[in-house]
């Protein structure tokens, strides 16, 4: 999740992946657009990236690909209270939040009215 309010929150609606499913050639840390059009975060296995120490374990990779969306907060807390649920592994830092965000916003996949409030919602960072 990007982020939520009291109507709505706002999703990555992918699994992060390991799998380099571009091929992609960088492997810096952070942002980078594939080819001009298609912008992936990275972040290497082992960097701390959350608070209380949260990294993730391999490399990992978003591709922000039709994949940020806008969903009913009731629907989302509906499917955090189901058996199967969703976990929380960790909570990105406020700065890393901030560049995963400006990041998906190089994106032309997502809609100008989630870009426009992720952007407002950026600034508060």
């Amino acid at each position: 999740m990007l982020f939520a309010n009291n109507d709505y929150a706002y999703l990555i609606h992918s699994l992060t992946t390991s799998r380099n499913n571009f091929n992609v050639e960088a492997l810096n840390y952070g942002c980078t657009v594939h080819k001009h059009y298609l912008p992936y975060y990275f972040f290497p296995a082992n960097q701390v990236v959350g608070d209380d120490g949260y990294f993730f374990e391999k490399d990992t990779f978003i591709f922000f690909q039709s994949n940020v969306r806008k969903e009913s907060f009731s629907k989302f807390d509906a499917a955090a209270s189901s058996p199967l649920g969703l976990i929380s592994l960790g909570t990105l830092t406020n700065e890393e939040l901030k560049r995963l965000i400006k990041c998906a916003l190089k994106s032309k996949f997502i809609p100008q009215d989630i870009a426009k409030e992720l952007s407002i919602f950026k600034q508060t960072l």
